[in-house]
């Protein structure tokens, strides 16, 4: 099997600096410290032990990993593309033999397996959960994937940011600023939406229009939530771990009142929309960075070819 140069030479040197390892060791050494201070917590300062909070570890250990990750992410690959202008490196690597797209995936492939170490040096914290029992193995391959398709997602937008500015720490910046577009942004607009509708149903209810026994109709407006990967990877935990549904719960009449009937029937299938649409916007995110590097190599004079005068007879 052809293994792609760019990645290759990434992994390569990325093996030569020191900084990962100990960026590898502080993760593992805060996991470890949660899941420690999970378990003291769960004793009740006594030599009893809550089992039924020992099984949460492997839950909440589970989303500040995402945090984490959401944050690593852009600091990884960010600065892929905009580093190599930084350093004068990147006409020379487009003139190697590899299409623009090849570039990008070597790029990100790399930045993915920083992240795959991440999580893997995660998983023996995670395990204090399996020694109490009530943890299934399926719960950890659904975090896995789950997880792995966010930070796919997340490596997409940050090396289309590379690809897009000529500054490592402005690229940095700005991949931040869309994941809080995409993770935080759709949860705002949702909730300034409802409190709206929210507003205008107590005024009715207040003038007797309608009856105090209704409740707010907020409609299709939480179908931009399929747009939020925490949403969805939230709903995949909660559906995996509990049994229950989390978003139909709060579309059926929960704390967002009653959606559209559609979108209720949907939200039984929310966390593999999700994951579908993730990876489908993390791929565009990709073909983007691609299109703008193939942009600039042809822009470059550098990749131009000479003309010929014409032949004197």
């Amino acid at each position: 099997m052809k293994i792609n140069p760019v990645w290759k030479k990434e992994l390569m040197l990325g093996s030569r600096t020191i900084r990962f390892p100990i960026a590898l060791m502080c993760y593992g050494a805060s996991m470890a410290v949660i899941a420690l201070l999970m378990v003291f917590s769960a004793m009740n300062y006594s030599s009893v032990i809550d089992f039924s909070s020992m099984t949460n570890i492997f839950l909440i250990l589970a989303f500040v990993q995402l945090g984490l990750i959401l944050l690593i992410i852009p600091v990884l690959t960010a600065g892929s593309i905009a580093g190599e202008r930084e350093r004068q490196t990147l006409d020379l690597l487009l003139t190697a033999p590899v299409s623009s797209f090849s570039v990008i995936l070597g790029k990100l492939l790399s930045s993915m397996c920083n992240v795959v170490l991440f999580i893997f040096t995660s998983l023996p914290s995670m395990a204090l959960a399996f020694l109490y029992g009530g943890i299934q193995w399926r719960y950890l391959l659904v975090f896995l994937v789950m997880i792995l398709v966010t930070a796919f997602f997340c490596g997409a937008v940050s090396i289309w940011c590379a690809a897009q500015y000529k500054k490592t720490i402005l690229s940095i910046i700005v991949s931040l600023l869309w994941e809080f577009l995409f993770f935080i942004g759709t949860i705002l607009a949702v909730v300034g939406i409802y409190s709206w509708k929210y507003i205008q149903w107590s005024r009715a209810v207040s003038a007797g229009t309608i009856a105090s026994t209704s409740s707010v109709q907020i409609g299709w407006m939480p179908a931009i939530l399929f747009l939020n990967p925490a949403v969805g990877f939230a709903d995949a935990m909660d559906s995996t771990y509990t049994n229950n549904n989390l978003m139909y719960q709060i579309l059926n009449g929960g704390i967002l009142g009653t959606a559209a009937k559609g979108l209720v029937s949907l939200s039984a299938y929310w966390y593999l929309i999700s994951f579908i649409l993730t990876a489908a916007m993390g791929l565009f995110f990709l073909l983007l960075a691609a299109r703008k590097l193939n942009s600039a190599r042809k822009k470059d004079k550098f990749f131009q070819p000479a003309k010929r005068g014409k032949r004197k007879s």
